[in-house]
C-alpha cells in the first residue's frame, strides 16, 4: 500500500478522485486509515493509499493531464470567509442607519 500526501483543503473524497477517477473508493480511504469520511485531513500528512483499480480511466486521466488536485474541503477557519457581505450584515452592529 502506498502513500499519498494530503493537500490544503483535500478531503477523502478529493483523494478518491484523485487516485481512482471515481469516489467509488472513498471508503476504502477511510478503512485503510481508520478514520471517517468526514473528517478534516490535516494538510501535509500522510494517509495509506489503498490497492483499487483506477473506476473512471477517462476523468483519472484528465485531472492528471491537467495537472488538477481536487481540494473540496471545507474547515472552520474557511467559515469566517464565507460569511461575510450584505448577506450577513446586520442594522446597527455592521452598518449605521441615521
Amino acid at each position: 500500500m502506498e502513500t499519498v500526501n494530503v493537500k490544503p483543503h483535500q478531503c477523502l473524497m478529493d483523494l478518491s478522485m484523485q487516485r481512482t477517477g471515481s469516489i467509488n473508493a472513498l471508503f476504502d480511504f477511510a478503512l485503510a486509515n481508520g478514520i471517517s469520511i468526514t473528517d478534516d485531513l490535516v494538510s501535509g500528512s500522510a494517509l495509506w493509499a489503498p490497492d483499487v483499480e483506477i473506476a473512471d480511466r477517462r476523468t483519472f486521466q484528465t485531472l492528471k493531464d491537467e495537472q488538477v488536485i481536487p481540494a473540496n474541503g471545507y474547515t472552520l477557519a474557511d467559515e469566517a470567509v464565507v460569511k461575510t457581505g450584505m448577506g450577513y450584515m446586520a442594522i446597527q452592529v455592521d452598518f449605521r442607519v441615521s
